[in-house]
């Protein structure tokens, strides 16, 4: 999460925003934007469309907000939200035969900056470079083994609360994360 806040705080944050407050549904959203659109980044490999999708996932979320019975499931419902957007736009583009969230051919490669970079060119051009097969590998993945890798890598989500955002039993979050990390570990031995 961006600010750290209590459980407690957050649950009033949450009903009073779904109560209608603007100012509180504007902290949510610096709450929970960035690791959002982090994790649509990572689905999509795009950032405009990540933009886009984070956009429309916290304008559903705004409108559909008052319907969430249970603020501590907040989070879940969230991440699921923008989940189904970046499908729903998948879909969409598919329909239309325009490019897809899976295709290997477009260069993803001005993710997030780097935070291990150094100041050693040399280093920061291999860094780069790694960075773009692991990226490149994460996005050959099928959808469904990489948002559960992403979710649980990158926003190091138990399996459970991973379980509560795809709709799936424990035990298939554990076989597909495991999988995705097998092809992924496949891809990066080929490269090194």
């Amino acid at each position: 999460m961006g600010l750290e806040i209590s459980e407690e705080q957050l649950e009033k944050l949450i009903e009073a925003a779904a109560g209608g407050s603007v100012e509180d549904f504007r902290e949510l959203y610096e709450i929970y934007s960035v690791p959002v659109y982090r994790f649509v980044l990572g689905l999509v490999g795009n950032e405009a469309e990540a933009e886009d999708i984070t956009q429309e996932t916290f304008i559903k979320v705004f409108y559909k907000l008052k319907k969430l019975k249970e603020p501590g499931f907040f989070r879940f419902w969230l991440y699921r939200i923008a989940r189904n957007e970046t499908y729903q736009m998948h879909r969409q583009l598919k329909r239309r035969g325009e490019v897809s969230i899976d295709n290997e051919e477009i260069g993803y490669y001005e993710f997030l900056p780097n935070e291990n970079e150094g100041p050693d060119p040399e280093k920061q051009v291999m860094s780069r470079e790694l960075d773009s097969v692991i990226r490149k590998a994460v996005l050959s993945l099928k959808p469904k083994y990489r948002d559960v890798l992403i979710l649980a890598v990158q926003e190091k989500m138990s399996y459970e609360e991973i379980s509560k955002i795809v709709g799936r039993s424990v035990v298939s979050v554990k076989t597909d994360i495991y999988r995705a990390r097998q092809v992924v570990k496949e891809k990066l031995d080929r490269y090194l």
